[in-house]
């Protein structure tokens, strides 16, 4: 008897492996250049907490208890660094390539394989892994004890739900959103609902989820005050909804740059939703039904949320990946046709598309004048006409399976070079900082280039043995209060000035005659904003191909005692 082969149906072994480079590859990726770029305010709020709580002191934990209290171990461990700060969500983040592998009785073998590797590259999910205080411990952990749970791996399930629990705001968002699929799924597709028994399963989970809380929570008991973040994440996610401004971010985004983030940077995924979406529904297929019902309603609990922030759509992600998957997948299969012929109709494509992108890519320069982007537009129409055309000669002249095979595949080569290049981006790491819409805060760019300064002034100084004194005064950042937080018990903040420091940091605006007397000062650039709601059709497509922005910038001022520099007037021998 002939033994057909496959890497997707051949045998469990092929798939464990195939499985381990998923996590491997998405391990690399969220681990790589993790501290290239400074934190922001929104992440220098969470870290700082953490950073607190291993000095000794007591801070008021947030509503991301779980990751004040493990990146407090990492911390202690460890130390206080970019990288350790957005260890956590990097490591939820890659265990989340594992999750399809506990659903894959209902997706399918290969689509969850498939989904796995779209988690490791999503560029969303990519970004959310890489920003200290993200919701990717709320989804991870959730999404992980979900599977856990329904093939009867309670303790782990129980386990990753108290996790879950202690991530933060998201966690609640998820679960609301999962409680409403299920209701509506039942009613209208009994056929999905788990036939997991309640009384059996769920005790169990929820006795090893409250000894996790107790645990975690409380850092083993050495921060009892950890317990009341639970009780702030529901607080702040309800506090969202009333439109409360005190809900952990200090600003909110319009509704719009959420669809257009979703269209930008998952562009393929969305695609290949919706023609699943369309195949479901003709077919009246259950699960891609269900998983449309799951789309709808955490798309709705993002938007319409008056707090939303673009990372509100990482509950959208997990259904979208997973329809994306599942059509996906269908084109995954062998060659139907003459081998080298579908391969030849492939690199066709492939170039004819690479060709009207790299049109479409130079009408975003400014610098070209209106005869070269009209030349440019007509190349990218004519690339695509031609491709078009292409497709039907083959079709109708040669082989329908080539034509179609072929340009399928093309097509999916391309949206995963498209998917990459987004997710590189979004993720920072592309090896210059871009504009990018799912970190929310804004970026202290310019940290390391303030601490640098600071260490060659304290280093030069006069009377370098004693000690530094910081005094900032007008400036609310909490990324300011991380970049200098080695400097601490020695740097203080101030609404006015009262005494003389040796160094003073002001905004930009500050104006004092008595500074300019007995200071030397220097500005230099330390937040920037990405001004979204002015962009015309000539920026979008800009910042579509290569994530620049128009940008506003805040300047400090840091302004360094003069009798400090070795050229002072009146020195001590």
């Amino acid at each position: 008897m002939q033994v057909r082969m496959n890497i997707f149906t051949s045998s469990r072994h092929w798939q464990f492996w195939l499985y381990a480079v998923a996590v491997g590859l998405a391990l690399m990726v969220r681990f790589v250049r993790l501290d290239a770029w400074p934190l922001t305010d929104e992440e220098a709020r969470w870290a700082m907490q953490a950073f607190e709580l291993v000095t000794g002191l007591r801070p008021e934990i947030g509503s991301q208890p779980g990751y004040t209290l493990l990146t407090a171990l990492v911390f202690f461990v460890l130390q206080a660094s970019e990288f350790t700060a957005r260890l956590v969500p990097a490591i939820f983040g890659a265990a989340l390539v594992i999750a399809p592998y506990f659903f894959r009785d209902q997706l399918g073998e290969k689509p969850a394989l498939v989904l796995a590797f779209l988690v490791a590259f999503d560029p969303g999910f990519l970004a959310l892994s890489r920003l200290a205080g993200s919701p990717m411990m709320a989804v991870s952990a959730l999404l992980l004890a979900w599977g856990a749970w329904r093939n009867r791996y309670l303790p782990a399930a129980g386990i990753l739900l108290g996790l879950a629990l202690l991530g933060g705001p998201q966690v609640w968002a998820g679960l609301l959103g999962l409680a409403i699929t299920i209701g509506l799924t039942r009613r209208l597709m009994p056929e999905l609902s788990e036939t997991q028994p309640v009384r059996e399963t769920v005790l169990p989970v929820l006795a090893y989820a409250g000894g996790t809380v107790l645990t975690v929570g409380t850092l083993f008991f050495w921060a009892i005050h950890g317990l009341n973040g639970i009780v702030q994440s529901l607080s702040s996610y309800l506090s969202g909804w009333l439109a409360f401004s005190d809900v952990g971010f200090s600003d909110f985004v319009p509704a719009q740059r959420l669809w257009i983030a979703l269209l930008v940077y998952q562009l393929p995924s969305v695609l290949l939703a919706l023609i699943a979406l369309l195949r479901g529904a003709w077919r009246r297929d259950a699960l891609t039904l269900g998983l449309g019902i799951w789309l709808g309603v955490s798309l709705i609990l993002s938007v319409a949320n008056p707090a939303r922030q673009v990372f509100d759509l990482a509950w959208t992600l997990v259904p979208l990946l997973a329809l994306a998957a599942s059509e996906a997948a269908r084109y995954i299969q062998p060659v139907k046709d003459n081998l080298w012929s579908t391969l030849a109709m492939t690199a066709f494509t492939i170039s004819l598309l690479a060709f009207a992108g790299i049109n479409l890519s130079g009408l975003a320069l400014n610098t070209l004048p209106a005869e070269q982007m009209q030349i440019r537009f007509g190349l990218m129409l004519a690339a695509l006409t031609l491709l078009g055309v292409s497709i039907l000669l083959v079709a109708f002249g040669w082989s329908i399976p080539v034509a179609v095979q072929g340009s399928i595949w093309g097509g999916l080569v391309m949206l995963t070079l498209w998917n990459l290049s987004t997710a590189m981006a979004a993720g920072g790491l592309r090896t210059y900082q871009t504009a990018e819409m799912w970190p929310p805060g804004l970026p202290a760019r310019y940290a390391g280039a303030l601490v640098e300064q600071l260490r060659e002034i304290e280093r030069w100084k006069l009377h370098p043995a004693q000690p530094l004194t910081v005094t900032i005064s007008g400036v609310d950042s909490p990324a300011l209060r991380w970049a200098l937080r080695t400097w601490n018990p020695n740097v203080t903040f101030a609404t006015a000035l009262t005494d003389t420091p040796d160094v003073l940091i002001v905004p930009a605006q500050t104006e004092s005659p008595e500074l300019q007397e007995n200071y030397r000062g220097q500005d230099f650039i330390w937040r920037t904003q990405a001004y979204w709601d002015e962009f015309q059709t000539r920026d979008w497509l800009g910042w579509l191909f290569h994530h620049r922005a128009i940008e506003g910038q805040e300047e400090l001022i840091l302004w360094v005692r003069s009798d400090l520099f070795i050229d002072a007037e009146k020195q001590t021998p």
